[in-house]
């Protein structure tokens, strides 16, 4: 087995791939930087690790040169970093021509909430391969230290640490693969009286085993799921004044927004907050979607410091029950409109609600509820009121409010009222409640439906001008008239809509990346696959094709159970980056704007636990590879063995014969310099046809001499099972010989 294994590694191919990567260290800097590029780059992690295979090897050359000389060395290494520093700064003012932001802050800032830059992604490159590779090699052949190589290694995780974001699995296996074959070849092993080193191949061979079987083993091996409470390590990891100057540096991008919302699991607590009920939280709105699958805020209605955001004040369930009094007032009203059966029906209360936030690092703005209509600032703490968020005027560490709102749950208990209502009448219902409400001395109910009528006109317009203005498709609105085909109220038709993606079978996906002409037409087409900005983009675009007023909201999912104390004041849930969220909000007539949920629910193995079961996978497939491979090398002599009978038929006698002596003296490990005859006695022990390798000699060594094919075959078959019955039998006898040895020893 060794003979053949060292002939394997001598083949050119595998002699190649031992100069390329064969060097431990050379393969540790390269894992490294795969992770690194993965972090930045993962569609090219593979160009990006190909080209720092080869450029390591050159590398380690330098490096060696520079190792052993006293002088020139380090004179040529400082030379070295100033002409890559060069080089990297040119690569990178050029990408600040072309890129909005500075490569500083670009690079310090979390990789989801800025977009990809070719330019500074390839400075990130120079500037990780030579701080990776120096630091490798001077810790592993200049100075021992694994601990320093250990710390390398941390390196690329904190990059995904400070997003809270999971490596992939096979990242993983491969990186501490590789710290642990580093560590086998940097141990300095001396032969000694106790300990003696065996060089070359059963070397390698004992070392590949047992980074092989180090792999499987930690993969497979269940990992722990941490309950711990980890949100004060998290707090403190974030450093927080420079998370939000950088924020602040790229809030030019806000104008515009594009699939990255919500794609990120990004660990890092930004509020605390107390409330009765999950909620959908609001920023910011945008009203055009463009074809480039972006939506743009270009309408006022998107600008928090926009006359047309004042908040609603009235609760949905006062207006409902004024047209329910103006039903029981006036029966044609009431028979025109079908709401009939309501007349003078008492609908359920509608309590207000509150919703108390805190964020612990400095805020500009503070996310709202859906429907809040009254808000109150915190301690030492200016606001300005406002529909999307709350705005400091004063900003500070520990920046809370306490906001009143009605909940959107509200509409599901008066669903049935609600269905008999549409866009299309709603105007002129109104008016006319209006009038007799006035006329009957309401004046409070009439008052309220005017301001309601001016807020219906303001949506009517609003969507007029998002019709005229924004992307069209024929699958849009081939699909929008499909799902409310024969509904006629504004929340039938906007239920329905919502629905149709959790029944038709559409995935929520946070690692699927959108090809860059992707939008909404191939979400509905073909892909059926995204997060929830494709949920939300296709539900406001199908409801604007029914003809319901819609908007794109993008904000938090305030569904995050976690118990604390801020200052005295229990809170019952956090909001991480993670909970970012996009989602729509519809103009239901009876209600107002009303937010929706399409997002399809995920998978909801938080904690890295999904991760750990991608890592036991993985580990599994690793264990069937080897145990495939362990498989094959130990049924390699019968294989090896048909393969050498299949040949064998097919050969002529002559050159039969030259391959049964080939296969016979191997078989029987004999030199090459071995006769015909020293092969018949060395196969004495098991096979006495003198006449059979009298016939092989001839053939061999006689022009004249003719055989039998088919003969020489028997002749082989036979001897090879005589052989193989013969080590059987040797075996048994050995193993009765070391019994009966071991019986006398305990006798004695």
């Amino acid at each position: 087995m060794t003979e053949k294994l060292r002939a394997l590694s001598a083949h050119p191919i595998v002699t190649f791939l031992h100069k390329v990567i064969g060097d431990p260290v050379q393969l540790y800097a390269v894992f490294l930087i795969m992770t690194v590029m993965y972090y930045y780059h993962a569609a090219f992690t593979w160009a990006y690790t190909l080209v720092a295979v080869f450029l390591t090897l050159a590398v380690m050359k330098f490096y060696d040169f520079v190792a052993r000389h006293k002088w020139l060395g380090p004179l040529s290494y400082i030379g070295y970093m100033v002409a890559g520093l060069y080089i990297v700064g040119m690569v990178a003012r050029f990408g600040q021509t072309v890129y909005p932001i500075s490569f500083g802050v670009w690079f310090l800032t979390p990789q989801s909430v800025v977009d990809f830059s070719q330019w500074y992604t390839i400075a990130i490159y120079m500037l990780m391969f030579g701080f990776l590779t120096s630091t490798v090699y001077y810790f592993s052949k200049v100075r021992y230290r694994m601990t320093m190589q250990f710390v390398i290694m941390l390196i690329p995780l904190s990059l995904y640490g400070k997003e809270g974001i999971q490596m992939p699995a096979l990242l993983v296996i491969m990186l501490f693969a590789g710290f642990f074959l580093l560590m086998v070849y940097c141990r300095n092993l001396r032969d000694d009286g106790t300990v003696r080193r065996i060089h070359g191949l059963p070397e390698r061979l004992s070392v590949a085993l047992f980074v092989a079987a180090y792999t499987i083993i930690a993969a497979i091996f269940p990992k722990p799921a941490v309950e711990a409470d980890r949100e004060y390590i998290e707090n403190a990891m974030s450093y927080s004044t420079l998370s939000d100057v950088l924020m602040n540096a790229i809030s030019m991008f806000t104008d515009s927004t594009n699939n990255r919302v919500a794609s990120s699991s990004n660990g890092r607590t930004l509020y605390y907050a107390s409330a009765p009920e999950e909620l959908r939280l609001r920023t910011q709105t945008y009203s055009y979607y463009l074809a480039n699958d972006s939506w743009n805020v270009i309408h006022l209605y998107d600008y928090a410091d926009s006359d047309l955001t004042e908040p609603m004040t009235y609760a949905p369930r006062s207006v409902l029950q004024a047209l329910c009094d103006a039903a029981a007032l006036d029966g044609d009203f009431a028979e025109e409109y079908g709401i009939a059966e309501f007349a003078g029906t008492q609908l359920p209360e509608q309590d207000e609600r509150m919703l108390f936030l805190f964020s612990p690092y400095e805020s500009r703005m503070l996310p709202t509820a859906t429907r809040a209509f009254m808000f109150i600032e915190g301690v030492s703490k200016s606001y300005t009121e406002m529909s999307w968020a709350l705005t400091l005027d004063a900003p500070g560490y520990g920046d809370t409010t306490t906001q009143y709102y009605y909940s959107d749950t509200y509409a599901d208990r008066v669903a049935t009222l609600l269905s008999c209502l549409s866009m299309d009448e709603y105007p002129e219902m109104l008016t006319q409640a209006q009038a007799i409400l006035d006329k009957a001395g309401e004046t409070d109910s009439a008052e309220l439906l005017a301001q309601v009528l001016i807020e219906q006109e303001a949506a009517a317009e609003y969507a007029g001008e998002c019709s005229t203005q924004d992307y069209h498709s024929e699958t849009v609105e081939a699909l929008a008239a499909q799902l409310t085909q024969g509904l006629t109220s504004d929340y039938d038709k906007a239920k329905a809509i919502e629905q149709y993606f959790l029944r038709e079978g559409y995935v929520y996906d946070m690692a699927y990346e959108k090809a860059d002409d992707e939008n909404v037409d191939d979400f509905l087409n073909t892909t059926h696959r995204g997060v929830c900005y494709e949920y939300a983009t296709a539900m406001v675009l199908l409801c604007r094709s029914a003809g319901l007023p819609a908007r794109y909201v993008q904000g938090y999912n305030m569904n995050e159970p976690y118990n604390s104390n801020i200052g005295g004041r229990s809170t019952n849930f956090v909001i991480k980056v993670r909970n970012a969220h996009a989602f729509p909000e519809v103009y239901i007539s009876g209600y107002g704007w009303l937010s929706f949920e399409p997002t399809v629910p995920g998978d909801d193995l938080g904690d890295g636990r999904a991760e750990n079961v991608i890592v036991t996978v993985w580990g599994f497939v690793l264990l069937g590879l080897f145990g495939i491979a362990l498989l094959l090398w130990l049924s390699r002599p019968r294989i090896r063995e048909a393969l050498f009978r299949r040949r064998l038929r097919r050969m002529s006698a002559r050159d039969g014969a030259a391959a049964i002596f080939r296969r016979q003296r191997l078989l029987l490990h004999l030199p090459e310099s071995t006769t015909v005859s020293a092969l018949y006695l060395a196969s004495g022990a098991f096979w006495q046809d003198a006449g059979a390798y009298r016939t092989l000699d001839a053939l061999l060594y006689s022009e004249e001499a003719q055989g039998d094919a088919a003969s020489l075959y028997g002749f082989y078959t036979k001897w090879s099972d005589a052989k193989r019955e013969h080590e059987k039998l040797e075996k048994k006898r050995r193993r009765a010989q070391r019994r009966q040895n071991k019986h006398k020893e305990n006798a004695a």
